[in-house]
Protein backbone atom coordinates (compact mmCIF):
# COMPACT_ATOMS: atom_id res chain seq x y z
CA UNK A 1 0.00 0.00 0.00
CA UNK A 2 1.30 3.39 -0.95
CA UNK A 3 0.95 5.28 2.32
CA UNK A 4 2.55 2.38 4.18
CA UNK A 5 5.67 2.95 2.12
CA UNK A 6 6.07 6.47 3.47
CA UNK A 7 6.74 5.51 7.09
CA UNK A 8 8.59 2.93 9.14
CA UNK A 9 6.29 1.15 11.54
CA UNK A 10 2.80 2.36 12.40
CA UNK A 11 1.59 0.88 9.12
CA UNK A 12 -1.80 0.45 10.74
CA UNK A 13 -2.23 4.23 10.76
CA UNK A 14 -1.54 4.35 7.02
CA UNK A 15 -3.95 1.47 6.38
CA UNK A 16 -6.79 3.30 8.15
CA UNK A 17 -6.30 6.37 5.98
CA UNK A 18 -5.96 4.39 2.75
CA UNK A 19 -9.09 2.36 3.41
CA UNK A 20 -11.06 5.52 4.10
CA UNK A 21 -9.76 7.08 0.91
CA UNK A 22 -10.43 4.03 -1.27
CA UNK A 23 -13.93 3.51 0.13
CA UNK A 24 -14.79 7.19 -0.05
CA UNK A 25 -15.63 7.16 3.67
CA UNK A 26 -13.37 9.83 5.08
CA UNK A 27 -13.69 11.34 8.53
CA UNK A 28 -14.14 15.09 8.76
CA UNK A 29 -11.50 15.16 11.50
CA UNK A 30 -8.54 12.99 12.50
CA UNK A 31 -6.38 13.07 15.61
CA UNK A 32 -2.87 11.67 15.18
CA UNK A 33 -1.41 11.16 18.64
CA UNK A 34 1.91 9.80 19.84
CA UNK A 35 5.50 10.86 20.64
CA UNK A 36 7.42 13.13 18.29
CA UNK A 37 9.44 11.80 15.35
CA UNK A 38 7.21 8.80 14.64
CA UNK A 39 5.98 10.09 11.27
CA UNK A 40 2.72 11.85 12.19
CA UNK A 41 3.36 14.91 10.04
CA UNK A 42 4.97 12.87 7.28
CA UNK A 43 1.90 10.67 6.99
CA UNK A 44 -0.43 13.67 7.25
CA UNK A 45 1.32 15.45 4.38
CA UNK A 46 1.30 12.37 2.17
CA UNK A 47 -2.38 11.82 2.96
CA UNK A 48 -2.97 15.42 1.88
CA UNK A 49 -1.07 14.78 -1.35
CA UNK A 50 -3.38 11.87 -2.03
CA UNK A 51 -6.56 13.83 -1.25
CA UNK A 52 -5.60 17.01 -3.07
CA UNK A 53 -4.20 15.40 -6.19
CA UNK A 54 -7.46 14.02 -7.55
CA UNK A 55 -11.13 14.88 -7.43
CA UNK A 56 -12.86 11.94 -5.82
CA UNK A 57 -11.66 8.39 -5.52
CA UNK A 58 -8.62 7.52 -7.62
CA UNK A 59 -8.88 4.60 -9.97
CA UNK A 60 -6.42 1.77 -9.61
CA UNK A 61 -4.84 2.76 -12.92
CA UNK A 62 -3.83 6.06 -11.33
CA UNK A 63 -1.98 4.48 -8.42
CA UNK A 64 1.33 4.93 -10.24
CA UNK A 65 0.62 8.63 -10.54
CA UNK A 66 -0.16 8.79 -6.83
CA UNK A 67 3.08 6.98 -6.09
CA UNK A 68 4.97 9.73 -7.88
CA UNK A 69 3.16 12.38 -5.89
CA UNK A 70 3.85 10.57 -2.62
CA UNK A 71 7.54 10.26 -3.42
CA UNK A 72 8.69 10.24 0.19
CA UNK A 73 10.02 6.99 1.48
CA UNK A 74 12.05 6.51 4.62
CA UNK A 75 13.38 3.45 2.90
CA UNK A 76 15.18 5.48 0.23
CA UNK A 77 18.88 4.84 0.26
CA UNK A 78 19.72 8.53 0.10
CA UNK A 79 17.74 9.42 3.25
CA UNK A 80 16.71 12.65 1.50
CA UNK A 81 13.17 13.69 2.28
CA UNK A 82 10.91 14.94 -0.47
CA UNK A 83 10.65 18.70 -0.67
CA UNK A 84 7.30 19.34 0.96
CA UNK A 85 6.85 22.75 -0.70
CA UNK A 86 4.71 21.16 -3.42
CA UNK A 87 2.03 20.24 -0.92
CA UNK A 88 2.57 22.81 1.83
CA UNK A 89 2.06 25.61 -0.69
CA UNK A 90 -1.17 24.10 -1.96
CA UNK A 91 -3.99 26.64 -1.76
CA UNK A 92 -6.35 24.00 -0.37
CA UNK A 93 -4.08 23.12 2.55
CA UNK A 94 -3.53 25.21 5.69
CA UNK A 95 -0.99 24.30 8.36
CA UNK A 96 -0.90 26.04 11.72
CA UNK A 97 1.34 25.59 14.75
CA UNK A 98 2.45 27.64 17.75
CA UNK A 99 4.92 30.40 16.96
CA UNK A 100 8.45 29.65 18.17
CA UNK A 101 8.17 32.18 20.98
CA UNK A 102 4.71 30.97 22.02
CA UNK A 103 3.64 27.98 24.06
CA UNK A 104 0.05 28.08 22.90
CA UNK A 105 -2.08 28.13 19.79
CA UNK A 106 -4.27 31.19 20.18
CA UNK A 107 -7.91 31.73 19.29
CA UNK A 108 -6.82 34.22 16.62
CA UNK A 109 -5.09 31.41 14.71
CA UNK A 110 -8.13 29.18 14.97
CA UNK A 111 -10.48 31.94 13.81
CA UNK A 112 -8.23 32.65 10.84
CA UNK A 113 -8.25 28.93 10.08
CA UNK A 114 -12.05 28.82 10.24
CA UNK A 115 -12.29 31.62 7.66
CA UNK A 116 -10.04 29.71 5.27
CA UNK A 117 -11.86 26.43 5.78
CA UNK A 118 -15.23 28.11 5.09
CA UNK A 119 -14.11 28.89 1.53
CA UNK A 120 -14.88 26.49 -1.29
CA UNK A 121 -11.85 24.41 -2.37
CA UNK A 122 -9.66 26.13 -4.92
CA UNK A 123 -8.82 23.20 -7.19
CA UNK A 124 -9.41 19.98 -5.23
CA UNK A 125 -12.38 18.27 -3.66
CA UNK A 126 -11.40 19.24 -0.11
CA UNK A 127 -10.02 22.04 2.01
CA UNK A 128 -7.64 20.47 4.52
CA UNK A 129 -6.09 21.85 7.69
CA UNK A 130 -3.24 20.38 9.71
CA UNK A 131 -2.94 21.64 13.28
CA UNK A 132 0.51 20.82 14.66
CA UNK A 133 0.97 20.45 18.42
CA UNK A 134 -2.80 20.59 18.78
CA UNK A 135 -2.48 19.93 22.51
CA UNK A 136 -1.15 23.49 22.81
CA UNK A 137 -4.45 25.13 21.90
CA UNK A 138 -5.48 27.37 24.77
CA UNK A 139 -8.99 27.07 26.17
CA UNK A 140 -10.46 29.74 23.91
CA UNK A 141 -8.85 28.26 20.81
CA UNK A 142 -10.03 24.75 21.71
CA UNK A 143 -13.61 25.95 22.21
CA UNK A 144 -13.51 27.80 18.90
CA UNK A 145 -12.30 24.68 17.11
CA UNK A 146 -14.99 22.65 18.82
CA UNK A 147 -17.66 24.73 17.08
CA UNK A 148 -16.09 23.86 13.74
CA UNK A 149 -16.03 20.17 14.63
CA UNK A 150 -19.67 20.24 15.71
CA UNK A 151 -20.79 21.64 12.36
CA UNK A 152 -18.36 20.07 9.85
CA UNK A 153 -18.34 21.19 6.24
CA UNK A 154 -18.65 18.48 3.60
CA UNK A 155 -15.54 19.83 1.88
CA UNK A 156 -13.38 20.31 5.00
CA UNK A 157 -11.01 17.84 6.66
CA UNK A 158 -9.08 18.60 9.85
CA UNK A 159 -5.97 16.69 10.91
CA UNK A 160 -4.81 17.33 14.46
CA UNK A 161 -1.29 16.26 15.44
CA UNK A 162 -0.52 15.87 19.14
CA UNK A 163 2.37 14.38 21.08
CA UNK A 164 0.12 13.93 24.10
CA UNK A 165 -3.63 14.36 23.85
CA UNK A 166 -4.50 13.80 27.52
CA UNK A 167 -4.87 17.54 28.16
CA UNK A 168 -7.09 18.12 25.13
CA UNK A 169 -10.83 18.57 25.52
CA UNK A 170 -12.66 15.25 25.54
CA UNK A 171 -15.32 16.86 23.35
CA UNK A 172 -12.69 17.53 20.69
CA UNK A 173 -11.22 14.03 20.89
CA UNK A 174 -14.65 12.42 20.66
CA UNK A 175 -15.31 14.21 17.35
CA UNK A 176 -12.09 13.02 15.73
CA UNK A 177 -11.08 9.64 14.41
CA UNK A 178 -8.22 8.70 16.73
CA UNK A 179 -5.08 7.30 15.11
CA UNK A 180 -2.35 6.31 17.54
CA UNK A 181 1.36 6.27 16.74
CA UNK A 182 3.59 4.04 18.86
CA UNK A 183 7.38 3.64 19.17
CA UNK A 184 8.56 1.33 16.42
CA UNK A 185 9.66 -2.25 17.06
CA UNK A 186 13.40 -2.60 17.35
CA UNK A 187 13.53 -5.35 14.72
CA UNK A 188 12.01 -3.02 12.08
CA UNK A 189 14.54 -0.32 12.86
CA UNK A 190 17.38 -2.84 12.71
CA UNK A 191 16.20 -4.01 9.29
CA UNK A 192 15.97 -0.40 8.17
CA UNK A 193 19.56 0.29 9.23
CA UNK A 194 21.01 -2.96 7.88
CA UNK A 195 22.23 -1.52 4.60
CA UNK A 196 22.81 1.99 6.00
CA UNK A 197 25.11 1.37 8.96
CA UNK A 198 27.84 -1.27 8.74
CA UNK A 199 28.80 -1.07 12.42
CA UNK A 200 26.15 -3.04 14.35
CA UNK A 201 27.14 -1.42 17.66
CA UNK A 202 26.70 2.03 16.17
CA UNK A 203 23.33 1.02 14.74
CA UNK A 204 22.30 -0.22 18.20
CA UNK A 205 23.36 3.08 19.77
CA UNK A 206 21.42 5.07 17.16
CA UNK A 207 18.27 3.05 17.82
CA UNK A 208 18.56 3.45 21.59
CA UNK A 209 19.34 7.16 21.46
CA UNK A 210 16.46 7.74 19.06
CA UNK A 211 14.00 6.32 21.57
CA UNK A 212 12.82 3.96 18.78
CA UNK A 213 11.66 6.95 16.71
CA UNK A 214 12.39 6.77 12.97
CA UNK A 215 12.54 10.54 12.53
CA UNK A 216 15.38 10.82 15.04
CA UNK A 217 17.16 7.87 13.45
CA UNK A 218 17.14 9.60 10.08
CA UNK A 219 18.39 12.77 11.74
CA UNK A 220 21.32 10.87 13.26
CA UNK A 221 22.12 9.01 10.04
CA UNK A 222 22.00 12.15 7.93
CA UNK A 223 24.41 13.86 10.32
CA UNK A 224 26.77 11.43 12.03
CA UNK A 225 28.23 14.28 14.07
CA UNK A 226 24.93 14.46 15.93
CA UNK A 227 25.53 10.97 17.32
CA UNK A 228 28.82 11.99 18.93
CA UNK A 229 27.40 15.33 20.06
CA UNK A 230 24.48 13.57 21.75
CA UNK A 231 26.76 11.00 23.41
CA UNK A 232 29.10 13.74 24.66
CA UNK A 233 26.15 15.71 26.02
CA UNK A 234 24.83 12.64 27.87
CA UNK A 235 28.25 12.01 29.43
CA UNK A 236 28.63 15.65 30.45
CA UNK A 237 25.18 16.01 32.03
CA UNK A 238 25.30 12.59 33.71
CA UNK A 239 28.55 13.65 35.42
CA UNK A 240 27.02 16.96 36.54
CA UNK A 241 24.01 15.35 38.23
CA UNK A 242 26.41 13.36 40.41
CA UNK A 243 28.07 16.52 41.73
CA UNK A 244 27.17 19.09 44.38
CA UNK A 245 23.96 21.12 44.43
CA UNK A 246 25.84 24.27 43.41
CA UNK A 247 27.18 22.51 40.31
CA UNK A 248 23.69 21.27 39.48
CA UNK A 249 22.28 24.79 39.81
CA UNK A 250 25.03 26.19 37.58
CA UNK A 251 24.20 23.63 34.91
CA UNK A 252 20.48 24.33 35.28
CA UNK A 253 21.12 28.04 34.74
CA UNK A 254 23.16 27.36 31.59
CA UNK A 255 20.48 25.08 30.16
CA UNK A 256 17.64 27.49 30.97
CA UNK A 257 19.26 30.14 28.73
CA UNK A 258 18.91 27.91 25.68
CA UNK A 259 15.99 27.89 23.25
CA UNK A 260 13.05 25.70 24.27
CA UNK A 261 13.62 23.17 21.49
CA UNK A 262 17.23 22.70 22.65
CA UNK A 263 16.13 22.31 26.26
CA UNK A 264 13.64 19.63 25.20
CA UNK A 265 16.42 17.81 23.31
CA UNK A 266 18.55 17.79 26.45
CA UNK A 267 15.66 16.45 28.51
CA UNK A 268 15.13 13.71 25.92
CA UNK A 269 18.80 12.73 26.26
CA UNK A 270 18.43 12.66 30.04
CA UNK A 271 15.45 10.36 29.64
CA UNK A 272 17.51 8.09 27.41
CA UNK A 273 20.32 8.02 30.00
CA UNK A 274 18.04 6.99 32.90
CA UNK A 275 16.09 4.47 30.84
CA UNK A 276 19.34 2.80 29.84
CA UNK A 277 20.41 2.86 33.49
CA UNK A 278 17.06 1.32 34.49
CA UNK A 279 17.42 -1.51 31.98
CA UNK A 280 21.00 -2.16 33.10
CA UNK A 281 19.97 -2.31 36.77
CA UNK A 282 17.12 -4.69 36.00
CA UNK A 283 19.33 -6.99 33.91
CA UNK A 284 21.95 -7.10 36.67
CA UNK A 285 19.70 -7.49 39.72
CA UNK A 286 16.14 -8.03 38.53
CA UNK A 287 13.75 -6.99 41.30
CA UNK A 288 16.30 -7.75 44.02
CA UNK A 289 16.77 -4.01 44.52
CA UNK A 290 13.24 -2.85 43.79
CA UNK A 291 13.67 0.45 45.64
CA UNK A 292 16.55 1.43 43.37
CA UNK A 293 14.47 0.68 40.27
CA UNK A 294 11.62 2.80 41.66
CA UNK A 295 13.99 5.73 42.28
CA UNK A 296 15.22 5.61 38.69
CA UNK A 297 11.64 5.42 37.44
CA UNK A 298 10.74 8.46 39.55
CA UNK A 299 13.57 10.40 37.93
CA UNK A 300 12.31 9.51 34.47
CA UNK A 301 8.82 10.65 35.46
CA UNK A 302 10.23 13.91 36.87
CA UNK A 303 11.99 14.64 33.57
CA UNK A 304 8.78 13.88 31.65
CA UNK A 305 6.71 16.14 33.91
CA UNK A 306 9.24 18.97 33.59
CA UNK A 307 9.18 18.71 29.82
CA UNK A 308 5.39 18.70 29.78
CA UNK A 309 5.26 21.82 31.97
CA UNK A 310 7.78 23.66 29.81
CA UNK A 311 5.88 22.83 26.64
CA UNK A 312 2.34 23.44 27.80
CA UNK A 313 2.39 25.79 30.78
CA UNK A 314 3.61 29.29 31.52
CA UNK A 315 6.27 28.19 34.00
CA UNK A 316 9.57 29.82 34.93
CA UNK A 317 12.10 27.93 32.82
CA UNK A 318 15.06 28.47 35.12
CA UNK A 319 13.11 27.43 38.22
CA UNK A 320 11.71 24.35 36.47
CA UNK A 321 15.19 23.18 35.37
CA UNK A 322 16.66 23.92 38.79
CA UNK A 323 13.97 21.84 40.51
CA UNK A 324 14.61 19.05 38.03
CA UNK A 325 18.36 18.92 38.57
CA UNK A 326 17.99 19.06 42.33
CA UNK A 327 15.59 16.14 42.10
CA UNK A 328 17.89 13.94 40.02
Amino acid sequence: MLLKETIIGNERAAEILEKGYESGKLSHAYLFTGPEHLGKKTLALNFCRMLLSFRGKAEKSKRVEIAKLTDFSLRSASFEMTNDDDIQNNLDLTIISPDEDEKQITIEKIRDLEKKMALYPHSAKYKIAIIEQAEKMNKSAANALLKTLEEPSKTAILILLASDSKNMLDTIKSRCQLIKFLPVKKSLLENFLNDKIDDKEEAEKIIEMSGYRPGKIIEFVNNRNKIKEAADEINRISSVIKKSESKKLDEAENISKKELKDIVSILNLLTFYFRKFLIKEYKNQGYANKNNLLKIKERIELISKTKENLLTKNVNTKLAIENLFLGL
